[in-house]
């Protein structure tokens, strides 16, 4: 089944849609596993086209993680997620990788470029360490109240567990691409009966 196309004026513009599409090939593909050649084909223009907003790969990949780091700060910062107890805003999190589970098991923006790490640019790098920094210390700062107030148990620091926690997620989605989402949920489900009260 097809949808109608959006009308002009609420149809993304061309470095939106080059950045939706390369976000999405590298959480399905991993960053070296796509090319222009590839954008272009998908989205109907010539390779110059990408060049033209992205005049290089490195800066398309910077762009892709400094978008995923501007969404982390806007998604912690929302009162449906800030205002929550800590359990609750554990479960948010969660939520945001059951959604990559559900989407054809695609892995989370760690995941996909830890492995290709020491291969990706200098600047892309330092933004993905940012993300993850950044995402670590929310969680650690989650589990810290978490555990202060009785709501979240866990034995060791608070940065400590949100390593393991994330590492543990990012891992998670990596078993379901090869399987399926069956051992997500268990490995899921193994850390709420470690972590809640």
């Amino acid at each position: 089944m097809t949808t109608p196309a959006a009308p002009a004026a609420l149809a993304p513009d061309t470095r939106t849609r080059i950045l939706d599409l390369a976000e999405s090939l590298l959480l399905e593909r991993g960053f070296n596993a796509f090319s222009y050649q590839h954008l272009a084909k998908a989205l109907g223009v010539k390779p110059a086209a990408i060049h033209y907003h992205y005049p290089s790969k490195d800066d398309l990949g910077t762009a892709i993680v400094a978008r995923q780091l501007r969404r982390l700060r806007k998604w912690r910062d929302l009162p449906r997620v800030a205002d929550l107890p800590p359990a609750e805003q554990l479960e948010a999190l969660f939520a945001v990788y059951d959604n990559h589970a559900r989407q054809e098991c695609r892995v989370c923006l760690f995941g996909a470029l830890a492995a290709d790490f020491r291969t990706l640019p200098a600047p892309m790098q330092a933004e993905l360490r940012t993300f993850n920094g950044e995402l670590t210390a929310w969680l650690a700062q989650v589990l810290a109240v978490g555990k202060a107030t009785g709501a979240l148990r866990f034995v060791g620091s608070p940065s400590a567990k949100a390593v393991q926690v994330l590492t543990t997620l990012a891992g998670a989605l990596q078993v379901a691409r090869v399987h399926d989402e069956t051992p997500y949920h268990t490995i899921v489900s193994q850390l709420r009966l470690e972590l809640l009260a």
